[in-house]
């Protein structure tokens, strides 16, 4: 049984109020009995349905202290600490150490210890898949696809695909560039449903460690994603492009080819990115351009 005490020891912050058992997390709009929630921002309204809820535990702003009888946290950054208790105590272990039956894969692939790969999955002869890896059911590792440890990989992505690489010849006539190269992913990696990793023509495609993309989101040939960088629904990221370590692309962003994002670059929504992007800029707008910074 999960107490209240538990989770400030866990978060290495004090408990206020009293000591209780926490069965299960709630929004806070319908928070229920022996329930964890979070509040990030301060609401009048917010306080009197704590006060007036029974057993019930909330990771709150530092607006909030002294205003509450409920049991409370104080936080810096309650959506995070949120994330971090369910993350602890409430998630389920993932799948680890077993292959479906109806799963492709071919004699010469390298798989990891703890590995989950689901029904229909593809795993080409020259992949490697590190340790803890979870692919979800109709993942496609083609060609040389090499995944770090702990990566998880969502239903009905493509990794290692030859990308969109035309010339035109004397005649007009479009002459597609032979694919070459691989992809190459890091530690903690998450890509979502239906996302495409191109691999590269010559060289890498590179995903750096901690890399989290979202559903259909295009990866381009030889570009390089840094460590920490988030890319959200939607996205296209064209071939070349480099997004420094920790950026962040809002949903349906559009890179174009051989940009740079600087580090905790920002492209906000449906932006359309034509030229590099400086270090902590924020960026919008069709075409981009920088609204402010961060630092």
């Amino acid at each position: 049984m999960i107490t209240a005490k538990d989770i400030a020891n866990f978060l290495q912050l004090p408990l206020n109020g009293n000591d209780m058992y926490v069965e299960r997390y709630a929004q806070l709009s319908s928070p229920m009995p022996h329930s964890i929630v979070f509040a990030k921002k301060y609401n009048d309204e917010f306080v009197n349905l704590l006060n007036d809820c029974e057993s019930i535990m909330a990771i709150v702003t530092a607006d909030y202290d002294g205003k509450l009888t409920c049991s409370h946290i104080i936080s810096a950054n309650p959506r995070l600490d949120f994330i971090r208790v369910l993350s602890h105590f409430f998630t389920q272990e993932k799948l680890k150490g077993f292959i479906h039956k109806t799963a492709n894969i071919e004699s010469g692939a390298k798989i990891g210890k703890d590995v989950f790969i689901g029904a229909g999955c593809y795993v080409s002869a020259q992949s490697i898949i590190g340790d803890g890896c979870v692919l979800h059911p109709n993942v496609v590792l083609d060609n040389r696809v090499v995944l770090g440890n702990n990566c998880e990989i969502k239903s009905g992505a493509v990794l290692g695909q030859e990308g969109f690489g035309f010339e035109r010849d004397e005649n007009g006539e479009p002459l597609h560039f032979p694919h070459f190269g691989d992809v190459i992913v890091g530690n903690n990696v998450f890509i979502g449903s239906n996302s495409t990793v191109e691999r590269a023509t010559l060289g890498s495609t590179i995903i750096d460690d901690n890399v989290k993309i979202d559903d259909l989101v295009q990866i381009g040939h030889n570009s390089h994603i840094g460590k920490g960088s988030m890319i959200t629904v939607g996205a296209i990221v064209c071939g070349g492009a480099v997004l420094k370590p920790q950026s962040y692309l809002a949903p349906n962003v559009s890179i174009k080819e051989k940009v740079t994002i600087g580090h905790r670059g920002f492209a906000g929504l449906g932006a359309v990115v034509l030229k590099d992007v400086a270090d902590d800029a924020v960026v919008a707008g069709v075409p981009a351009k920088e609204i402010k910074r961060n630092k």
